[in-house]
């Protein structure tokens, strides 16, 4: 792995753009994750000259050219690329909207910026300003790979040197590393992956699986839908391991185990392992449309949710009761949960749900919490 201190001036790069040189969508990438107002500042110190931070570019050839595949400057790149536009004809990036597919995003595009003469775009900017701001370098460093070097050397890479802007998430890893088939399969359960261009988006599915999940809070407060797929993605992958080992494990535990195993596979769902944790979501998202289980915190809260499913899963509770009794003791203990409901009259009972809420504040991804969340939840449910 070879390392080279350069620079690139904006000229080189906006023909690099407009030859598709550069890759901003590699695997371990994030999606759009800067809003306006980071683009809008990032921009103005660019026109007025200020430094940035370097870009980390690996090089790989493909056919008699090379390309380059950004490491680390993605949203800096993505934010120059909105800004030049195609609005001038001096300096353009004549298909600029490759690298963006959804309207989201292009309707940010010719954004302009606040100057000591007022706010301008970069259409409305002046000669002398262009011709300056053409001649803006900005620090590269280029990594050239040998055949050698592993995805696994290369993303531990990008893990080091990403320190900027939003950081890379676990998870951002484990799908660049996604070999293993369980982890494509549950993708495939949620979305419809497409390439538009130089971006690429997530379509969402309509089925049970993701009727459920957007009712989780931290799911539906996500602005971009490759965002809340991502999560959803993360979410389920918990819910099969916990439905095909019955055991709880911490988040960050399951996907360490993706990056540091990467060769040991899991096994696809077997047929009538699909078939039984496809019937516990589609009992839950008719729950949801037929009472109001929808709007309490069981649905909506993370915690909650993940404590409510896997009981559905641990105790087979859809066995036990009838489908309007489960969802009419899932509405009772959610509307307590929520205040609308006042404690039951049983002081055991009473003394049980105030025990589940005490293990529901602090640290409940720990295992041991987990665990008595669970047990007290499902001895609610059936206490009700």
């Amino acid at each position: 792995m070879n390392f080279s201190n350069s620079e690139m001036k904006i000229d080189q790069l906006v023909n690099y753009f407009n030859e598709e040189k550069i890759n901003l969508s590699p695997p371990f990438q994030r999606g759009h994750v800067w809003s306006v107002g980071i683009r809008k500042k990032l921009l103005k110190n660019m026109v007025q000259g200020r430094p940035i931070p370097a870009i980390f570019l690996y090089k790989e050839a493909i056919g008699s050219r090379y390309s380059y595949n950004i490491l680390d400057g993605k949203q800096r790149l993505e934010s120059l690329i909105l800004f030049i536009g195609n609005q001038r004809q001096d300096l353009a990036i004549n298909q600029w909207q490759k690298y963006f597919f959804r309207k989201k995003q292009r309707t940010s595009a010719d954004f302009p910026i606040e100057l000591s003469d007022g706010k301008k775009t970069f259409a409305q900017l002046e000669e002398a300003i262009v011709r300056d701001f053409r001649e803006y370098t900005i620090p590269t460093i280029e990594i050239s790979l040998s055949d050698d070097v592993s995805l696994d050397e290369l993303i531990s890479l990008f893990v080091d040197i990403n320190q900027y802007g939003v950081a890379v998430k676990r998870f951002d890893i484990v799908k660049a590393m996604a070999k293993d088939p369980l982890l494509k399969e549950v993708f495939d359960l949620l979305a419809i992956k497409q390439k538009r261009g130089q971006d690429e988006v997530y379509k969402l599915k309509n089925n049970d699986f993701t009727a459920v999940l957007k009712a989780v809070q931290a799911i539906a407060s996500l602005p971009a839908e490759n965002a809340r797929v991502d999560r959803m993605w993360e979410r389920l992958l918990e819910i099969v391991l916990f439905f095909r080992t019955k055991k709880h494990r911490k988040p960050v535990e399951i996907l360490k185990s993706f990056i540091s195993s990467p060769g040991i596979s899991s096994p696809r769902l077997s047929k009538p392992e699909a078939r039984k944790l496809g019937s516990i979501f589609s009992f839950l998202r008719k729950a949801y449309g037929n009472s109001k289980l929808a709007n309490t915190r069981l649905a909506a809260d993370q915690t909650h949710f993940y404590t409510m499913i896997t009981s559905l899963i641990g105790a087979d509770l859809l066995q036990n009761f009838s489908h309007d009794d489960l969802v009419g003791k899932l509405v009772a203990f959610g509307q307590i949960l929520d205040g609308i409901k006042k404690m039951p009259r049983d002081k055991n009972l009473s003394v049980s749900i105030q025990k589940y809420q005490e293990v529901s504040v602090r640290a409940t991804t720990d295992v041991s919490r987990r665990q008595e969340r669970q047990s007290k939840f499902i001895e609610i449910i059936s206490a009700l």
